[in-house]
């Protein structure tokens, strides 16, 4: 009963129905794959003969800040003599979370003694990862707004 098609599972639901009902994470994780594959073209141009070159002052912060958090995790660097010279300052306000969540992938992948390299070269993807990720909460939040059609356009949108 209700059944769109002959060929049914188990449950009674046809594959249409599956289909019907699943579409979206197919769809979600091609939008997260492209624009994971999209933000990681540049990748080469900043690692030469195996070690990482950032462009910015920023990444090179959030690599000291990383390093210390892999040294003594899950301590975040509490002071920063490079910032505010000649006196230094109080990193707290600089992106601790952030700092956070690279150090503990780092020591993850590196099983608790992550090389610098990698934890550099985790530094340098993790925009990537996250930008990517952000299509996620944006599906979601379309979804709410108004179903799941409009989330995944949202995440599509976001893809562009």
């Amino acid at each position: 009963m209700g059944s769109r098609s002959n060929a049914n599972d188990g449950d009674g639901q046809s594959v249409l129905d599956i289909v019907d009902d699943w579409y979206q994470v197919p769809a979600l994780l091609l939008v997260v794959g492209a624009m994971f594959a999209i933000r990681m073209q540049s990748y080469s141009n900043f690692i030469r003969d195996g070690e990482v070159f950032f462009s910015g002052n920023d990444a090179w912060y959030h690599y000291r800040a990383t390093t210390y958090i892999v040294e003594n995790w899950p301590a975040t660097m509490p002071f920063d003599p490079w910032t505010g010279f000649p006196y230094g300052t109080s990193a707290g306000q600089f992106g601790t979370l952030y700092d956070q969540i690279v150090a503990t992938v780092a020591l993850l992948l590196g099983g608790g003694s992550p090389s610098p390299e990698l934890v550099a070269k985790v530094l340098l993807v993790a925009p990537a990862a996250g930008g990517a990720l952000t299509a996620i909460p944006i599906y979601f939040i379309g979804k709410r707004l108004s179903g799941r059609l409009t989330g995944l356009f949202g995440a599509v949108v976001l893809l562009l």
